[in-house]
Parts: C-alpha cells; sequence; structure tokens
C-alpha cells in the first residue's frame, strides 16, 4: 500500500490524490477476501473518497454485515491480515479497525450492520460532499481552521467534523 498514513493523534490535511479510490479498491478486496461468507457490503468512505477534498493521508472504509451479531467473525480474519480491532471505539454499533505501519495508522475500517442509521450517514454524507462541490469546500474550510485554530486538538477536530455531517445529514 503506497499511503504515507498519519501518526495516531496526528491533524494534518494533504491535497486530494487520484490514487486514493484505487487503493481502497485494492484494500477492500483484501479484506472481503479473508470475510466472504460475514461482509455483504463495502464502500470508501470519509474525505479520501471525495475527488477535489483535502483530507488526513489514512484511508476510511466501511464495511458491512447483515446483522452485527457475526461482526465478531471478523476479528480474527482481519488480525490475521495485520489490523487491530478497537472494539466499538466510542461509538455503539460500530467495530472500528485500524491497519497501522511503522507507527502510522495507514487504514481506519468501520464495521456497521448494512441499512443501519450508522451505515446511512456514512454513505449519505460522502454521497452530498461528493454532489455539492459547495458544500465539499464549507468542509474543507471548517476542517483548515480547527486545525489552525487548535493545532493537535483532535478532539476538536472530530466535534467539529462531527457537528457539520450531522447538520448536513439533517439538512438532505
Amino acid at each position: 500500500m503506497a499511503m504515507n498514513g498519519i501518526e495516531p493523534g496526528q491533524l494534518e490535511l494533504v491535497p486530494h490524490d487520484a490514487s486514493w479510490a484505487a487503493l481502497a479498491e485494492v484494500e477492500l478486496e483484501r479484506i472481503c477476501a479473508e470475510c466472504p461468507e460475514r461482509i455483504t457490503e463495502r464502500a470508501h468512505i470519509g474525505a479520501t473518497a471525495v475527488d477535489g477534498l483535502m483530507a488526513r493521508p489514512v484511508l476510511d472504509l466501511l464495511i458491512g454485515v447483515d446483522e452485527m451479531m457475526h461482526s465478531g467473525d471478523t476479528i480474527q480474519p482481519l488480525k490475521g491480515i495485520g489490523y487491530r480491532c478497537h472494539g466499538e471505539q466510542g461509538v455503539p454499533g460500530r467495530r472500528f479497525f485500524t491497519l497501522t505501519r511503522d507507527g502510522r495508522h495507514l487504514v481506519h475500517v468501520h464495521l456497521y450492520r448494512v441499512g443501519s442509521p450508522l451505515w446511512e450517514a456514512a454513505i449519505g454524507f460522502r454521497d452530498r460532499l461528493r454532489a455539492d462541490a459547495a458544500l465539499a469546500a464549507e468542509y474543507d474550510r471548517i476542517r483548515q481552521d480547527v486545525i489552525a485554530g487548535e493545532p493537535g486538538d483532535v478532539a476538536a477536530y472530530e466535534r467539529a467534523k462531527r457537528a457539520f455531517e450531522a447538520t448536513t445529514l439533517e439538512s438532505a
């Protein structure tokens, strides 16, 4: 994988890289090959999935199962290909995984039940940003402003992102 990644807790936005979509597809194929009987849907989400959008240089991937009771069946196979499972990581109904090399996060995997509100929000937000250049530019500006005003404050960055996402989805 040719991602530079980020150190845990690092806040850095870089210009969009056209290779991210292909890297995401390769990694999704690799993940799904490990759990073909459980993973029913998959998607590239987050800022790296939106052409032209600044992004932290880490892929956000969404994988879906029919029932969360089957999510445990994905843990060992994903560990086998280098992922670490972090449980819900503060988001009930999610399983969160990271792929790290040399202390840098390259991939974040979010596992949800397909069709759940979490699933729909992740896909919906990505699609709104892809469809509306002005909205994407506003998202870029808000994230850059937080980083400039509160360097290194990951919690403030995440709060700003979540607030913008919630407002965007409410207005859909």
